[in-house]
């Protein structure tokens, strides 16, 4: 990781900036967005902002501070690590790091902890934290990230500063993948065509595994829908039965998708996010506002059901049987 490496996202980058520029710098953050979109990132620039040696143009990059922040072996920047396997974490691990911020730290002038992906954790975990975020030592910076604002206590986010996370143009995405990730132009562009701005998605995307697999049914799933087959709806849903994340990715992938074909529907093609245009452009032709205005809301009504641990084959059966309905 490179102190250049956050690309897009800039008013959320020069907030935080001046923030700490202008000696107000935040002692508890959230940083929310999809996966992909640099959370994590954003936390390690801010952390090697206040940990860096140099003294001006912070971060400088080079510095011994920020080489370890970057590198993930500087003293006072705690990534906090989950004991779940799930990675959720338990309370222990969150009364923990209360504990910890009551030391000074160990080669400067604060202690910056990343609490990192606290989607899974159960949102009463967190008043563990409410204290220490409320009145934390002067030491100490509190930063946690999730992929929604949601994920979070009301009570949490009264108490920090939220910065949230949007992906960038699918022009600036090509660039990075070619210039940065040095992938050739045509897989750029099948993967920002895809993924649209969402860097980290694209890149996951051209690695294969679970994203690419996940993107290959949901199209298969639009398809079934536009050609109104059972059978190939039915056999697109039942190739992830048992395998909770990978439903959960094509049910994400589908809603975009739905919700595409809903936008080209209304006739603006500009604000497309989904992973096949084609597939949306397909469903737009075949069926009506109505029955897509429908279809949108079911996707996200399986996944809730199946984060809350309802039963995946019964799921993935009514998912198909409520599409079925509709067209």
């Amino acid at each position: 990781m490179e102190v250049n490496s956050i690309i897009g996202n800039d008013s959320a980058l020069a907030a935080v900036s001046a923030m700490i520029d202008g000696g107000r710098t935040p002692h508890s953050l959230v940083i929310y967005g999809e996966k992909g979109l640099g959370k994590k990132t954003l936390a390690a620039y801010i952390a090697a902002k206040l940990l860096c040696r140099s003294p001006a143009n912070t971060p400088c990059g080079v510095c011994k501070s920020c080489r370890a922040v970057f590198g993930g072996g500087h003293p006072d920047f705690i990534r906090v690590i989950p004991s779940l396997k799930s990675g959720a974490y338990k309370l222990e691990d969150l009364r923990q790091v209360v504990s910890d911020c009551a030391v000074a730290p160990n080669e400067s002038s604060v202690k910056v902890y990343l609490i990192a992906d606290m989607d899974k954790t159960p949102l009463g975990s967190q008043n563990a934290l409410l204290k220490l975020i409320e009145e934390p030592p002067d030491h100490a910076v509190i930063i946690m990230t999730a992929c929604a604002r949601e994920c979070f206590l009301p009570t949490v986010l009264s108490r920090v500063i939220s910065v949230g996370m949007v992906p960038v143009s699918r022009s600036q995405c090509e660039r990075y993948l070619v210039e940065t990730l040095h992938k050739s132009p045509e897989q750029a562009h099948t993967a920002a065509e895809a993924m649209g701005g969402n860097i980290g998605r694209c890149e996951e995307f051209l690695n294969g595994g679970r994203l690419a697999a996940a993107a290959e049914t949901a199209i298969s799933v639009a398809a079934a829908i536009s050609s109104g087959s059972e059978y190939e709806l039915l056999r697109a849903f039942w190739s992830c039965d048992g395998d909770r994340e990978q439903a959960l990715l094509v049910l994400k992938l589908l809603r975009e998708i739905l919700r595409d074909a809903a936008v080209i529907r209304l006739g603006d093609r500009n604000d497309l996010l989904g992973c096949s245009q084609k597939c949306a452009e397909a469903l737009a032709e075949s069926l009506s506002g109505r029955k897509l205005a429908a279809l949108v809301g079911i996707p996200e009504r399986y996944i809730s059901a199946i984060n809350g641990n309802a039963n995946l084959t019964l799921c993935l059966s009514a998912v198909c049987a409520d599409i079925k309905s509709i067209v």
